[in-house]
């Protein structure tokens, strides 16, 4: 047996064997690591989030199981961010772990249950698909000055092998309040789209993109459309997959060996106009869609979430100091006022959850809507003829084989062909509002026939009168 000695705090040295060595060693390796704590509750996690700068919170609430939520640390090196909070749509001790796998995937439920873990139906509109495994924190707060940020990071095992298909795992920091509308402002600096696996890639918004994949040919354990047939890819054993070494070797060794996402951005900002005092909802939330499998999770950074005075807003006007006189628990325990709600609050949560929207895709150089879409929009026209306060815009995109005018021409025809079928559903074409942008705002890398026949589409978006 090996022996060491060391001081204790009253000047005695006191001998150590060398099992209690190696634990004190390995103590101090631990340190180093990123630390995961899931004991935080929602409450506890949204203060650790709020900055010293002008917001007020209350009325804090969770859903979805614990395990998909929590507090990490020590991360800075590897994620931008020092510490924060986690969601997850699978387990977050999956999250800080060296990346081993292509697929890692955390279940909060049996995959092959007939009953799917319920999504969201924010997301689901989003994705313009259906989600899964949701994980949402949602609280009021009240802003002193008249805009809020905050910092965060999206990591995704959907990266890069599902870029461009249905397989959308999705992330949203919904705010509604006075003047905003159940807006999603985690969104591509820029572009004003919602940041995704689909939109920001290795391909599209790349120089916010980073690259943890060193994977060959890992196994497609999903469908993929992949022509014109809608044939999927061949499935392969789950256990098929090749290291790159070289490749690895040129990635970011901080970030291989402790997160687990084969891709992720670098560190982002979300933020919004709104108006000082007034009562607001943020509503954070991430979830699988198409499928329940591999997992993705945002970060947000301790601290982050401010207020603070922009006199750039447009129009600004400037506001008195009303910290000092105003009841913000008074504002907080008060309902929010009906005009600064959505109408789509109001409506069914079953029909919000049954009904979503999925993109039209057509074949090759067509405006001919598929079969397989029509029960798509026949149920689209159902959910427009009971909820007539709703429109619907629809906007037609292509690939980039063919001249630009000729693509213009295309997208404008697959737009009209779904709004001529959603006629002869009886949906009045005031209701309908159509657009064509041939090859501009690809969601998915057009030198593949796999990302050519994503972006054959028409994406629908519903919107309030």
């Amino acid at each position: 047996m090996l022996y060491f000695y060391s001081m204790n705090e009253k000047g005695f040295w006191i001998r150590l064997t060398f099992i209690t060595l190696i634990t004190i060693i390995n103590s101090f390796n631990a340190g180093a690591q990123i630390q995961v704590d899931t004991s935080f509750s929602a409450e506890q996690l949204i203060k650790k989030l709020i900055g010293t700068q002008g917001i007020v919170i209350g009325n804090i609430k969770a859903t979805g199981p614990h395990l998909g939520y929590g507090y990490f640390s020590e991360a800075e090196s590897a994620t931008g961010i020092e510490s924060g909070i986690i969601l997850s749509s699978g387990s977050i001790f999956n999250a800080f772990t060296a990346n081993t796998l292509p697929y890692k995937s955390g279940y909060f439920s049996d995959p092959k249950a007939k009953r799917k873990p319920k999504g969201d139906k924010d997301l689901n509109r989003i994705s313009h698909g259906t989600s899964g495994d949701a994980i949402v924190i949602e609280f009021d707060f009240i802003p002193l000055n008249n805009k809020i940020m905050f910092d965060y990071v999206f990591g995704s095992e959907e990266y890069p092998e599902y870029v461009g298909s249905r397989y959308n795992d999705v992330f949203a920091f919904i705010v509604t309040g006075e003047k905003v509308r159940r807006i999603n402002i985690a969104t591509i600096p820029g572009v004003n789209m919602p940041v995704s696996i689909n939109t920001l890639n290795n391909k599209l918004s790349s120089h916010y993109y980073i690259d943890n994949d060193y994977f060959k040919n890992p196994a497609l354990n999903k469908s993929i459309p992949i022509n014109k047939k809608r044939k999927p890819v061949k499935k392969n054993k789950v256990s098929d997959f090749k290291i790159s070494k070289s490749k690895k070797k040129k990635l970011n060794q901080e970030i291989v060996n402790n997160i687990q996402y084969d891709g992720l951005t670098g560190v982002m900002t979300a933020s919004c106009y709104v108006v000082p005092y007034k009562k607001y909802h943020l509503k954070i939330a991430i979830g699988d869609v198409g499928d329940l499998a591999y997992d993705s999770g945002v970060l947000l950074a301790s601290g982050s979430l401010i207020s603070l005075k922009d006199p750039g807003q447009p129009k600004f006007k400037d506001y008195a100091d009303l910290s000092e006189k105003l009841d913000f628990n008074s504002i907080l325990a008060g309902k929010i006022i009906p005009d600064q709600q959505t109408h789509q609050d109001s409506l069914d949560d079953a029909e919000q959850d049954r009904f979503a929207i999925t993109n039209i895709n057509f074949a090759n150089a067509s405006s001919i809507i598929p079969d397989t879409s029509k029960d798509n929009l026949n149920e689209l026209a159902n959910y427009l003829n009971k909820n007539l306060e709703m429109r619907c815009e629809l906007t037609g995109y292509t690939d980039n084989v063919g001249s630009k005018k000729y693509n213009q021409n295309l997208s404008e025809k697959r737009a009209n062909a779904v709004m001529d079928y959603l006629i002869k559903k009886e949906i009045a074409w005031q209701r309908l509002k159509i657009a064509g942008f041939n090859f501009e705002d690809p969601i998915a890398d057009n030198s593949a026939e796999q990302g050519r026949a994503a972006n054959r589409r028409v994406e629908i978006v519903l919107f309030e009168k």
